[in-house]
């Protein structure tokens, strides 16, 4: 394979590669705004119930359930563990569906001869039909 061909072949395995990481990335992005939200509304609820039914009237009880529900909602690792659990989430999720361009990009650029020219047109065609499926609603 000349060398025209194998720089060909890395750049639109890479080029692919790029736009499947930057998907993931953008996805994971989000989900982890969406799970941060999440565990926060989950605890909030959970504490605030909590907080709101007692088992008995005694004051001591109740400072005591104000305290642990102030804690919970202002614990600083809830959030955290809320976005990093939906960035995994949104990036795996992404990174599953587009199965085919990852596949098609990695012969592409980790290939030798046939299997690098069989990735760069595999990832060429998907491309193609990305752009008549998504961008002109063929087979919509």
């Amino acid at each position: 394979m000349n060398t025209v061909t194998k720089i060909a072949c890395r750049t639109i395995g890479l080029a692919g590669m790029s736009a499947v990481l930057y998907d993931a990335y953008s996805v994971g992005k989000h989900y982890s705004i969406v799970g941060e939200k999440s565990a926060l509304g989950r605890i909030t609820m959970d504490a605030f119930a909590a907080k709101r039914t007692t088992t008995n009237e005694s004051p001591v009880t109740s400072s005591v359930q104000n305290k642990v529900a102030d804690f919970r909602m202002n614990n600083p690792l809830i959030p955290i563990w809320g976005r990093t659990k939906g960035f995994f989430k949104g990036t795996l999720s992404s990174l599953g569906d587009n199965i085919i361009p990852v596949a098609f990009s990695s012969m592409a650029v980790l290939g030798k001869n046939t299997w690098a020219k069989v990735g760069a047109w595999g990832m060429g065609g998907y491309a193609a039909f990305v752009i008549l499926k998504e961008g002109f609603g063929v087979g919509k």
